[in-house]
């Protein structure tokens, strides 16, 4: 082997002296780390490698690798291997399965057992080129074995101590690389040139300094920073490098055919066109990503028998059970795919286009996030259409644009993945399904089928959203039908009522009896003619003005202080307005305060209060009775029909309550448990006191 003005002897020096220093800090400042003892046995057997390479080359001709030479490249290989074979083996020794690790204890009880035959050919039977070769060949393989210990680091490294963990990667990638060049130079050509001995020594040194640079920002290596345990997948890794092996060996009939002059630089073209792949392909989890998913599509069995998956997704949506309603079948449909055993449901709500919590399948979590369409995370499923793996975007936040985990999320720590339902191109809506106590990692296959069944999940519950409209419709439709009825009924009484003024003219011996039945009935008259011409109109919401909220609350409670507990009204602000229909708001006001007394106790309280809050006007009624529990308020509380009176309430009180709220621009809220009582909030905009009618003269 042929020196050349690069001088590779010096260079291999500076790697020498790089060792030392590596040495001498990890024995001055590397405390009792984990790794110290480690460490040692590398910055030891660097400098005696080294040190044999520098006098090697001293001479101009670096002679073939001798078992001499072999030792010392196999201990310095090994050294490197035992420190990544460390920290792959985690804090405690166990991450590594066990079947890999008597693997690699063969590997190189292997290499031992090759060393020792090829000292034998040298020694014994003087055949010294085979000899070197195999040893070549020995050493290579030692040095891939490092290369996908490091690939093995970069992809599971956690992600505290990170920063460290990469630069051991790329330290130890760097000595390996080098190894595996030179040498491979020297199987394939016979002869290694200055050149790349030179390179391979510097490259080491360079790999020594990062090491050194490790060694000071972890000086301790705690147990943090090292592989958590889990059953990871070597395999890959292993099939790369033993390709990589085999193709060298394939190579050298042909590169020894070559004329001496050319043929070194031939070998090392062809190992780094060969080499950049192949490193891309280890130490890149994109590019491994889809090589994966490539050779599974087209060279793997499929994991899932699709028609039974898909038979079984058909039997679960329809299934008529009625304890479980559409909204938690699709939710079980999903989970089943990935063995999740709870998940919730996310549907978007009009007109605020927001993303509401629905349904929950198997799980007493709830949650109150209201999603926005423009949150990253849901932007990033419909403009992507991904499955959201949070695992995957704890290990490679890259592969999700570098989005973090959202906030909304910090309440499910199990979650694991969120599936987008898709219906015409829209999303409607989303799944977190939880994960199992097994460990789980999504492939293609699980991304495909989740994908689809999404898509028919989601044709599913629009299906069932438009039922559910279609039915409050038909019940509305049953609801005019009673207000015809009612019409005729008011008709009648109308009619006494009027009789009854009309023949009152007779009765004039009682003056003052007289006159408050007048009073009376002509109120009664006027109040039932209004609710009739809006019956008959089918306006609802009558006319709006600017009204004293304290005037009509005081109307409202007074319409009920023939209940128990009687209802108290804490003095309201007489410049509390809002622009409203007066009657309508009292006679709502007046319904919610008969709940809340229906609900309390003749020894209760029921406390109404008005105050000023920003723009708004924020009104309470509270009271102290059974109150209600989450699950009730959710589902039940506002349904039209839906009555807990039996045959003395038709269940559409809250709800128009809350109708004519939202119609006047607010909104209602209601805070309340069992056995606590129950707190209902109104908030309406607030309207210039000025401007708003004299309720004194109004009745």
């Amino acid at each position: 082997m042929l020196a050349s003005s690069l001088n590779p002897s010096a260079w291999y020096w500076c790697a020498a002296v790089a060792h030392a220093l590596l040495l001498g800090y990890v024995l001055v400042a590397g405390g009792r780390g984990l790794l110290r003892w480690l460490l040692l046995v590398l910055a030891l057997a660097g400098m005696a490698w080294s040190g044999a390479q520098a006098l090697a080359c001293a001479g101009g001709v670096l002679p073939p690798l001798d078992p001499a030479g072999f030792l010392a490249e196999t201990v310095y290989s090994g050294s490197w291997f035992l420190v990544l074979h460390r920290v792959l083996r985690g804090p405690y020794g166990q991450s590594m399965p066990d079947s890999v690790r008597r693997v690699l204890a063969l590997l190189w009880l292997l290499f031992a057992a090759l060393g020792g035959f090829a000292a034998w050919m040298w020694y014994v039977r003087g055949q010294v080129l085979v000899a070197s070769g195999m040893l070549d060949a020995t050493v290579i393989a030692a040095a891939l074995l490092c290369l996908a210990l490091a690939a093995q680091v970069r992809r599971d490294a956690p992600v505290e101590g990170r920063r460290a963990l990469m630069r051991l990667v790329a330290a130890a990638a760097m000595a390996a690389s080098g190894d595996v060049i030179a040498n491979g130079v020297a199987l394939l050509a016979g002869t290694v040139p200055a050149p790349v001995l030179a390179a391979e020594a510097a490259a080491t040194t360079v790999a020594v300094l990062l090491l050194l640079g490790v060694v000071y920002l972890q000086p301790q290596w705690s147990l943090a920073i090292f592989i958590s345990p889990q059953a990871r997948s070597y395999a890959p890794r292993f099939i790369i490098i033993a390709g990589v092996f085999v193709t060298l060996l394939v190579a050298v009939p042909f590169c020894r055919s070559l004329a001496p002059s050319f043929g070194p630089w031939i070998a090392v073209l062809g190992i780094a066109l060969g080499g950049l792949p192949v490193a891309a392909l280890l130490f890149s989890q994109r590019l491994a990503a889809r090589a994966r998913v490539w050779l599974s599509k087209h060279l793997r069995t499929y994991r899932y028998n699709y028609r039974t998956e898909w038979l079984r997704l058909i039997a679960t949506l329809s299934s008529p059970d009625p304890r479980l309603p559409l909204p938690e079948r699709a939710i079980k449909a999903v989970a089943q795919i990935v063995n999740s055993p709870a998940g919730l449901l996310w549907l978007r709500r009009e007109p605020e286009d927001l993303l509401v919590c629905t349904a929950g399948w198997n799980t007493r979590m709830w949650s109150d996030a209201r999603v926005r369409l423009d949150d990253p995370t849901v932007a990033f499923m419909a403009e992507k259409q991904w499955i959201f793996d949070t695992a995957e975007l704890a290990r490679n936040p890259a592969m999700y644009n570098g989005l973090s985990r959202p906030q909304w999320l910090d309440q499910f720590p199990d979650a694991l993945l969120l599936v987008p339902l898709f219906s015409n191109e829209t999303l409607t809506g989303f799944m977190l399904l939880l994960q199992s106590s097994s460990a789980f990692r999504l492939t293609f296959e699980e991304i495909d089928l989740l994908r689809t069944t999404g898509r028919q999940v989601a044709a599913h519950l629009a299906q069932y959203e438009a039922d559910q409209r279609l039915a409050e419709v038909k019940q509305f439709e049953a609801f005019n039908r009673l207000t015809a009825f009612l019409m005729h009924d008011l008709k009648n009484l109308i009619a006494q009522q009027s009789l009854v003024v009309r023949n009152a003219a007779r009765h004039k011996g009682n003056p003052d009896f007289f006159e408050d039945t007048i009073a009376t009935i002509e109120n009664s008259v006027a109040r039932m003619s209004k609710l009739l011409q809006q019956l008959q109109s089918g306006e609802t919401s009558g006319r709006r003005t600017r009204v004293r909220l304290g005037a009509s609350l005081q109307e409202a409670v007074e319409r009920c202080r023939g209940g128990a507990p009687e209802p108290q009204l804490e003095p309201v602000d007489e410049r509390l307005c809002s622009q409203l229909d007066r009657e309508r708001f009292a006679m709502v006001a007046a319904h919610l305060i008969r709940n809340a007394q229906d609900a309390t106790g003749t020894g209760g309280h029921v406390t109404i209060r008005a105050r000023r809050e920003g723009g708004q006007a924020v009104i309470t009624i509270e009271d102290d009775g059974c109150g209600m529990d989450a699950e009730f308020i959710r589902t039940r509380l506002f349904r039209p029909f839906d009555t807990t009176k039996g045959s003395k309430g038709m269940g559409i009180g809250a709800y128009q309550a809350r109708t004519f709220v939202v119609d006047s621009g607010g909104s209602l809220g209601v805070e309340s448990e069992p056995g606590s009582g129950t707190c209902i909030t109104i908030r309406l905009p607030l309207a210039e006191p000025a401007e708003a009618v004299a309720e004194g003269s109004a009745t």
